[in-house]
């Protein structure tokens, strides 16, 4: 099987309250000058915000995951958005911790980064990185 060319980006958790969080991946992909050459994105809605169920669907795999793909280029800029659609059951701040997401990059079939994030249970995350055919750069 061909290894796919160019960025693939993966966001997943192990998190059981998984389900309660939309997820949205974007970036603009850029050549070395910075030039913006094209855009991609991916999502996976659960439900809409405020409209969630009470308990996880039976039709979303608890252990799913957002994939991006991103044609060949010098660098992306990535933005995460984890977004609640169904805030804890508990007011408890010991019950509602926050959770990792693991973040997973690669370039042309070769992992650039695997990451952990903390996202909070009430506000979700919103997160930007800057990826290049290296790694994150800073």
């Amino acid at each position: 099987m061909a290894t796919k060319k160019g960025f693939s980006i993966e966001v997943s958790s192990r998190y059981d309250g998984w389900w309660r969080y939309n997820a949205a991946l974007m970036c603009g992909m850029f050549d070395a000058a910075g030039n913006r050459t094209g855009f991609a994105s991916a999502t996976s809605q659960v439900a809409d915000v405020g409209a969630g169920p009470d308990e996880p669907p039976a039709d979303i795999d608890p252990a799913r995951s957002v994939l991006l793909e991103a044609p060949e280029c010098d660098h992306i800029v990535l933005y995460i958005y984890i977004i609640p659609h169904r805030l804890p059951a508990s007011n408890d701040i010991d019950t509602t911790k926050p959770f990792d997401i693991k973040l997973t990059a690669r370039y042309n079939g070769r992992e650039l980064l695997a990451q952990k994030h903390s996202i909070n249970q009430w506000s979700g995350a919103s997160l930007e990185i800057k990826i290049g055919r290296e790694g994150e750069i800073k």
